[in-house]
């Protein structure tokens, strides 16, 4: 009876499947947002979901700020009318 084939995961392999968590600057610069309007829509309970991870650190994870621009731009105006 032949065993099933093993796969090894090395290092690399576990990274690319980990979820992505970004600062607030990178989110800023990813979005063209200026930090103080992050941190104002955070006060505000707006904008991208974000989480704090120790004590202060704010972090966004990349796929809950795909979701929120994509749900963004499905209810932005399109085609510049009003």
């Amino acid at each position: 009876m032949t065993s099933p084939p093993t796969y090894v995961r090395n290092h690399s392999d576990v990274a690319s499947d980990m979820e992505q968590y970004l600062t607030t600057r990178q989110v800023s610069e990813k979005i063209n947002v200026p930090v103080g309007t992050l941190k104002f829509w955070r006060h505000r309970g707006e904008g991208p979901e974000s989480l704090i991870l120790g004590r202060k650190r704010v972090y966004y994870k990349l796929s809950k700020l795909e979701a929120w621009l994509s749900a963004q731009e499905a209810n932005g105006v399109r085609g510049g009318v009003a």
